[in-house]
């Protein structure tokens, strides 16, 4: 089966949702299926390159070439609209490639979906979050979850996020294209937060999505790239260092500590936002994912105190792939992993001091920590063999895949 992959973002940036689509068109190439990946280009990443079995080709559309538009210009997402020029490279690929299944990541459906019109090929669309129907896409509203449809008060919540004009933009561009998504033959989303969010929000059936975590490996750390200082003794946040990860609530909740045990924080910068390394906080930016690994390995445990719904959480299964810990916050899909008092503890979003009284108790209980590092490692192999086996059947007659989400 031929099978055509749509995503905004892939390696070498870094992130969830580039590496699922990486470790799951690998999969789907090891399964036996012809795979070919068409993603956005950024900086010097080569137009089109073999990796392994896969086909990647790197492409600029008429947005990318309007770096001013970007805040971060060296990761130029897709806007929620079409983009004609991407629509007009695309439609060569798809003629040339002669998929039987398309598959989009993010914003870029809207500039699929208007090929999809004229073909009879299915069309199938992993929800990462709540990109088809929140501005931000973070479904938050003064620091509560969003249960809102889209309408003219996301102009007012993305102002901050965006500033005026953007704002405007993606609010017209999120409403007037929520039609456009019946196209899609079947959804996919990433945890039953993420499910119930979508149903209710694009008025989905039961029957039109289908919940199937991020695909998962158990492969281990190399060790071949190390974190430069990392300390003997510590624990471990990893993710996008912006307020919404609960990078803020972390530091607070670590000062109310009296503890030898260092917190490192490695993640990926953004340019309206910074973080220092100061006393036993220290600071690493954009560490390559073998790096995480390591530091994963040798960390205590790990905190991910996010302050808004995560869709899924890759860096908590992650952890656990280690045999690690994992204190989370008891929202979104983070709900789906963490299994509270056996596989790590979960604690309100937003509270640095219920934060801090999870930390200590770890911290002077390193057996329970061990144990819910080893159940966590019983969870992660549930989760993956899940993803492993789960049909979806989509919309055509009698066509069934295997797909590993």
């Amino acid at each position: 089966m031929k099978i055509l992959m749509f995503s905004e973002l892939y390696p070498p940036l870094m992130g969830g949702v580039s590496r699922h689509v990486q470790s799951l068109s690998r999969e789907l190439a090891q399964r036996g299926h012809e795979v070919t990946v068409c993603t956005l280009r950024h900086g010097n990443s080569p137009k089109y390159e073999k990796e392994d079995e896969l086909k990647i080709h790197r492409l600029e559309g008429l947005f990318q070439r309007i770096p001013f538009i970007y805040r971060n210009p060296a990761v130029r997402y897709h806007p929620p609209v079409q983009d004609r020029l991407l629509t007009k490279q695309l439609a060569s690929i798809i003629a040339a490639e002669q998929p039987d299944i398309l598959h989009t990541h993010g914003w870029i459906l809207y500039s699929v979906v208007p090929l999809k019109r004229n073909l009879s090929i299915p069309l199938v669309t992993t929800l990462h979050g709540y990109e088809l129907y929140c501005p931000t896409t973070l479904l938050v509203n003064r620091k509560a979850v969003c249960h809102q449809t889209v309408g003219r008060h996301c102009i007012l919540c993305s102002r901050d996020h965006y500033g005026l004009i953007k704002s405007l933009a993606c609010y017209y561009g999120i409403r007037t294209n929520k039609d456009k998504v019946r196209s899609v033959d079947k959804f996919i989303a990433v945890s039953s937060f993420v499910k119930e969010a979508s149903c209710r929000a694009l008025q989905l059936s039961d029957e039109d999505i289908v919940m199937v975590p991020p695909f998962c490996t158990a492969e281990a750390a190399t060790n071949e790239i190390r974190v430069d200082n990392l300390p003997e003794d510590f624990i471990l946040f990893v993710g996008f260092l912006r307020p919404h990860k609960g990078v803020d609530v972390l530091m607070e909740a670590y000062q109310e500590l009296h503890t030898q045990t260092k917190l490192v924080l490695i993640g990926y910068v953004h340019p309206d936002y910074a973080y220092q390394s100061t006393g036993n906080i220290l600071v690493t930016e954009d560490a390559p994912h073998d790096a995480v690994m390591e530091a994963m390995s040798r960390c205590r445990f790990a905190v991910f105190p996010s302050a808004w719904p995560e869709p899924f959480g890759v860096v908590a299964i992650e952890a656990m792939r280690q045999r690690k810990a994992v204190i989370a916050s008891d929202i979104g899909g983070l709900r789906d992993i963490v299994i509270n008092g056996e596989t790590g503890i979960l604690v309100p979003s937003n509270d640095s001091g219920k934060l801090a009284k999870a930390i200590s108790l770890l911290l002077e209980n390193p057996e329970m920590a061990s144990g819910m590092g080893e159940k966590g490692y019983q969870r992660f192999g549930d989760i993956r063999d899940l993803c492993r086996i789960t049909p979806l059947m989509l919309s055509s007659p009698g066509l069934w895949m295997y797909m590993s989400v």
